[in-house]
């Protein structure tokens, strides 16, 4: 599996855990809690990224807490406080090697736009092993 994953690229559909919304042009978004399949690393050492987009209405509250596991362990939590975002957390040694592993993201709140029937977490991006 890719080490590289970009919710909103149609091709990479069938990683996205069932909970994801449709794709919008070159982003997707996720509700309070979403999950994804992806490569996992070759070796020890590395961390993964996050990247996408957080509603300012979101962050009008404060930071948002985002709370990331792999393969159901929990890494240490971050917080968005930026409408654009990039996160970094460092990967468990045990999943070195292993041909994929199972990530899941949670953020603490979400919004709702006045216009849409959706709960709206984050809209991602991308998500990387390096």
């Amino acid at each position: 599996l890719p080490l590289f994953v970009n919710p909103g690229d149609p091709l990479t559909a069938d990683l996205l855990g069932p909970e994801w919304y449709a794709a919008e042009e070159n982003h997707r978004w996720m509700p309070k809690r979403a999950t994804l399949r992806m490569g996992a690393p070759s070796t020890g050492g590395l961390s993964l990224y996050l990247h996408g987009y957080c509603p300012a209405e979101a962050l009008s509250q404060g930071p948002v807490a985002v709370a990331v596991s792999v393969d159901g362990q929990p890494l240490v939590p971050g917080s968005i406080h930026t409408v654009e975002f990039n996160l970094s957390f460092p990967l468990p040694e045990r999943v070195a090697g292993k041909p994929e592993m199972q990530v899941a993201v949670e953020v603490s709140r979400t919004y709702r736009p006045p216009s849409d029937s959706r709960d709206l977490g984050l809209a991602f991006g991308t998500f990387e092993v390096h």
